[in-house]
């Protein structure tokens, strides 16, 4: 094998890294806001407070490719065996997957009175205008891992090329990027069939790990500066979206509008988002944070995210349901009621898979990393 492929850029992390802990966490937290926020969306939307909520909303559009692009700094550059690669993470994501469709079909034939074979693989399968809604992801999560172990066995091939596995993924980083541009221009939709829909997150995947090995601009600028150069980018650009994309384009068709996850805008969003965090975890207080009750905090949801992801939607609901008979949220401000059931949907959430996991045989279904 040569020597030179063992870059800075190709190499694995050896233990946890925190940052990727608090991005994920972060994440999770945003699914749940866009969920949380949508009713809210829909009530606001000919109204001034449609900036509220659509802010809120939005999270789900860096979120989610931020969620993907973790899948990629992790994994790509893993040299495990087929069955090594497949039977580690299939499992940890099948198993809690298949424990909690369950549970979501049998809430659902309980709520309806009977049993619908249609509704039940509707929710498997996580189509839209269900209860399983959310599920989608897993079926992308799978495809994805597929492209994952086929990009890290090429990174393995015995090639006689100066820095191949550097100049490999910095290809395919620029093929992914042109790919998103393609889609933002409308040259390509992403969108269908879902096959292709799922496979197009591998563009995330690649460009997250580019993201997290490559240290081409630190060796080049002050980190503070690329502290402050990314959370200007990150925040400038989620404002423009918000301002003056989705609130105006918004109120003129009466109905919400949202970009593709696959948008030039999207990207830069979540790329300055994820870079922003790579840059703060090397200053001293984002270290300090790591072990402290803020960091333990972040660490905790970052362990159960996956589980949170699969088991949020139908907490919320109840939620909801029940509420509703003793408090009118819905017709409360959204700068106060969006904040507050999330905060009620994460902390249920978690306080169930932290139980679960105390139980033997049912801490396999928590998704717990």
């Amino acid at each position: 094998m040569n020597q030179s492929k063992n870059t800075e850029l190709s190499k694995t992390p050896s233990k946890r890294i925190f940052y990727y802990d608090v991005l994920r966490a972060l994440a999770i937290i945003g699914i749940v806001f866009c969920h949380v926020s949508v009713s809210y969306v829909s009530r606001d939307i000919n109204s001034p407070n449609l900036y509220i909520s659509v802010f809120f909303d939005c999270f789900r559009d860096f979120s989610i490719p931020i969620f993907v692009m973790l899948s990629g700094a992790l994994l790509i550059g893993k040299k495990d065996t087929l069955i090594k690669f497949f039977k580690k993470r299939l499992s940890r994501l099948f198993i809690p997957f298949l424990f909690w469709v369950l549970v979501y079909i049998i809430f659902t034939i309980i709520m309806n009175h009977g049993f619908n074979l249609d509704s039940a693989l509707k929710i498997f399968f996580g189509t839209a205008g269900t209860l399983g809604v959310h599920f989608w992801f897993v079926w992308m999560i799978i495809i994805a891992y597929v492209g994952i172990f086929i990009i890290n066995k090429v990174m393995q091939l015995d090639i006689s090329i100066n820095d191949f596995n550097q100049r490999f993924i910095t290809i395919l980083a620029i093929l992914s990027v042109i790919y998103i541009g393609l889609s933002h221009y409308q040259l390509f939709n992403p969108y269908s069939p879902r096959l292709t829909y799922y496979i197009s997150f591998l563009a995330y995947i690649i460009i997250g790990y580019f993201l997290a090995k490559c240290d081409f601009l630190e060796k080049r600028i002050d980190r503070k500066y690329l502290i402050i150069i990314t959370a200007l980018l990150f925040i400038g650009s989620y404002l423009w979206y918000i301002f003056c994309f989705v609130v105006p384009r918004s109120h003129l068709v009466h109905q919400f509008v949202r970009l593709s996850y696959f948008n030039l805008l999207i990207l830069f969003m979540s790329a300055n988002a994820f870079l922003l965090f790579k840059y703060l975890s090397k200053t001293k207080s984002f270290i300090d944070m790591e072990n402290n009750r803020l960091g333990n905090a972040f660490t905790t949801i970052s362990n159960y995210s996956y589980g949170i992801y699969l088991i949020h939607y139908l907490v919320l609901y109840c939620i909801k349901i029940n509420l509703i008979k003793f408090i009118n949220f819905t017709q409360g401000s959204s700068l106060i009621w969006i904040p507050v059931l999330v905060i009620i949907t994460t902390a249920i959430s978690l306080a169930i898979l932290s139980i679960l996991d105390k139980i033997p045989y049912l801490d396999k279904v928590t998704g717990k990393k």
